[in-house]
């Protein structure tokens, strides 16, 4: 079909073109699209330098390969898409409206960057409202095993001491002995805890005990003596500790004005996609789709006939009458 299509096409390339202007002069005629010198220029400098030159080793020969291997060929493919009637196929269809949908999106979002660029100003207040986000105290990550006597504190200590813990060791022995059953399925992980012992988990607050014996220990080390703990005892395993952040504004500057970008850029089209749904979206029925099953995964399931049982579920098994007549 192609071999056709490309007999078919009247291609004159045309070294000689008298226009008004530069960018309007034909360069060739594939069927009845035209392509010009601008559209040329528009094809050819979204490549890389590097990449043109895989075109030839002269300006002249680069711009004939690159007007008849890319440009023309192109052209060529589109029309033989065309010929096939492709554009009503459901799939194709579905491409095309993701391409038109990106290139709007895009189209709109560098319209906000130009009429609405974000400000020192407004970089300036989101740093001030979202210190947190820029700045962290220090913190310690730690493991604790809880237990109601010292004796048993020991005794665990002994048997760490013996070899190197690793966390599947340590997981295993806080699943069995620890006492805190909200954190000893996780292996008794506090997590990151700050200076004043407080977590991530609210519900999860540190004995300033466990802290102060953490300090004296380096990353990865045990805390070799049992650390009271109100009325029990906790063996202590310090993770990893971690150094107080501050990010100063110069440094989240290009960040935070990416940041604010993006949510101009989001609000815009929100207003945009509300607007278009007034105008166009009629008769909005989502009942319509009952049929269709989605797994507690997300994945589409095929749908079953009314009164069809599940393809997961298992076969009856036969009565005894039957099993006597398979005998």
């Amino acid at each position: 079909m192609l071999a056709v299509l490309a007999a078919g096409a009247t291609v004159a390339v045309s070294r000689s073109v008298q226009a008004d202007t530069r960018g309007d002069a034909v360069v060739a005629r594939v069927g009845a699209e035209a392509v010009t010198v601008g559209d040329v220029e528009r094809r050819m400098g979204q490549l890389a330098p590097f990449q043109l030159r895989a075109y030839g080793q002269t300006p002249e020969e680069i711009r004939t390969r690159f007007v008849d291997e890319v440009v023309v060929r192109d052209l060529l493919f589109a029309q033989g898409a065309e010929a096939s009637a492709m554009e009503k196929m459901p799939e194709v269809q579905e491409r095309m409206r993701a391409l038109l949908r990106g290139a709007l999106l895009a189209r709109l979002r560098a319209e906000v960057a130009k009429e609405s660029p974000v400000t020192d100003d407004e970089v300036r207040v989101y740093y001030e409202r979202n210190r947190e986000k820029f700045n962290a105290p220090s913190r310690v990550a730690l493991w604790r095993i809880l237990v109601g006597t010292r004796e048993e504190a020991e005794g665990i200590l002994a048997e760490l001491k013996k070899v190197p813990p690793t966390p599947q060791i340590w997981n295993d022995l806080a699943r069995e002995k620890s006492l805190d059953k909200s954190t000893s399925l996780r292996g008794g992980n506090l997590g990151a805890v700050l200076p004043d012992g407080s977590t991530a988990d609210p519900e999860i607050r540190v004995d300033p005990a466990l802290l102060a014996a953490a300090s004296q220990v380096k990353d990865g080390e045990l805390v070799p003596e049992p650390v009271a703990e109100g009325g029990r005892w906790a063996v202590v395993w310090r993770r990893q500790g971690m150094k107080a952040v501050t990010r100063p504004l110069e440094q989240e500057a290009t960040g935070i004005r990416q940041v604010l970008a993006h949510q101009k850029a989001d609000a815009r089209v929100k207003q945009l996609l509300e607007g278009l749904r007034k105008e166009h979206v009629k008769n909005f029925n989502p009942e319509a789709v009952a049929l269709l099953e989605v797994s507690g995964a997300g994945e589409l399931q095929p749908a079953r006939r009314p009164g069809a049982l599940p393809s997961s579920r298992k076969p009856l098994a036969p009565s005894p009458k039957d099993q006597q007549h398979q005998h």
